[in-house]
């Protein structure tokens, strides 16, 4: 733990010094005359929002209690949280597939459609054999990927 302490400490030292040189630089850009012409006043514009965004990033360092007293376990995700059944994973690897499968065919489709000599997809014989060809229907109704 005394790791994350002195990354505390450091954090919150270059914090200082980036928050130091973002008020001189915006100082810098405050104390310059008016811009003369469009190209001078767009250069400024520029720099301003250089200045905005950097300030922005710089804002974005400062520990806030919430950030300070969070537990990295909380952050966590439980294992049951993330748990699918070997059943529900096989199929939704099979509608995975299928749908690969129904893009793969409807992209060799047109590259036929279009003069383009390609070889079909090696991924199978049986395209969407996992699965079915859940796609086969919308490839009837003109879907825009097969069109």
């Amino acid at each position: 733990m005394a790791g994350k302490a002195d990354e505390t400490e450091w954090l919150e030292a270059v914090f200082d010094r980036l928050k130091a040189l973002t008020d001189q630089a915006i100082a810098v850009v405050a104390a310059a005359e008016a811009p003369a012409d469009v190209a001078e006043a767009e250069k400024r514009a520029r720099a301003i929002g250089v200045m905005a965004r950097t300030a922005k990033a710089v804002a974005a360092l400062t520990l806030s209690p919430a950030r300070k007293n969070r537990n990295p376990e909380e952050d966590e995700m439980s294992e049951d949280d993330r748990d699918v059944s070997d059943a529900e994973l096989v199929g939704l690897q099979a509608e995975f597939f299928a749908r690969i499968d129904h893009l793969v065919g409807g992209f060799e489709r047109k590259s036929l459609a279009a003069g383009l000599a390609r070889e079909p997809a090696a991924r199978g014989e049986d395209p969407g054999a996992e699965g079915g060809d859940q796609g086969g229907a919308e490839a009837g109704q003109g879907s825009v990927l097969v069109a």
